[in-house]
Order: C-alpha cells, then sequence, then structure tokens
C-alpha cells in the first residue's frame, strides 16, 4: 500500500509525463537541478514534498489536487479521464491558443447534440 508521499509523488510524476515533453523540461520550467525528476522515479527522495506550490503550478492543478490524487477524478469515466488528460497536455501551449482549442472542442460538442445550426 502507497503511502500519501508515494501516492503525492506518483501523481507529479504522471502529470509530468503528460504534461511535459521530457522531465528535464519541467526540472527547468520549476528551477530544479538536473536529475531532480530522475531522483523522484527512482525513489531515492521525495524533495517534491517542500515544493508542492510550485509544482502545483507549473501543472496547471491545486496543491489539494497532488495530497489528494484520488478526488478530483473520483467518479469520472475512462473516456472523461482521457479528455482531461488531453486537455493538460495543451499547458505548453500559450494561454491564447489554449483558450482558442477549448473553444473549438466546446463548439463541436455544441454542434454534435444539435445546439448549433
Amino acid at each position: 500500500m502507497q503511502t500519501r508521499v508515494e501516492a503525492t509523488g506518483a501523481v507529479i510524476l504522471t502529470l509530468i509525463g503528460g504534461t511535459y515533453g521530457s522531465d528535464a523540461a519541467f526540472e527547468r520550467a520549476c528551477g530544479l537541478p538536473p536529475k531532480t525528476v530522475s531522483n523522484w522515479r527512482r525513489g531515492r527522495c521525495a524533495s517534491y514534498m517542500k515544493c508542492l506550490p510550485v509544482i502545483a503550478d507549473r501543472l496547471g492543478v491545486d496543491v489539494a489536487a497532488l495530497l489528494s490524487p484520488n478526488a478530483p477524478t473520483e467518479g469520472m469515466t475512462p473516456e472523461e479521464q482521457t479528455l482531461l488528460d488531453a486537455f493538460r497536455k495543451t499547458r505548453g501551449l500559450p494561454p491564447e491558443a489554449r483558450a482558442k482549442l477549448l473553444d473549438t472542442l466546446l463548439t463541436v460538442i455544441d454542434y454534435r447534440q444539435g445546439g448549433l445550426s
């Protein structure tokens, strides 16, 4: 059974993988020394617990979501989780491009549901 610290680490590593192209890119975005994430992945340290606010900000989530990993996605269908994961991957886009992507998605959904003619 995972401890809370291990569960938090697992969430962080999953989000890093889905949001950044590499561990090094995430380290640069957070101002972390090289190989920090590699050490997290190998279980050598849990230094992420000391910088949760910065990590949460760079990953676009609340600190609470990192500490309670099942809460934000509890009850989601696999399709909803896939959609959320896909949207999280857009965090590297400029805010305007990300907003346009979301607007396009919502427009397509409205159209498919008969909301637009």
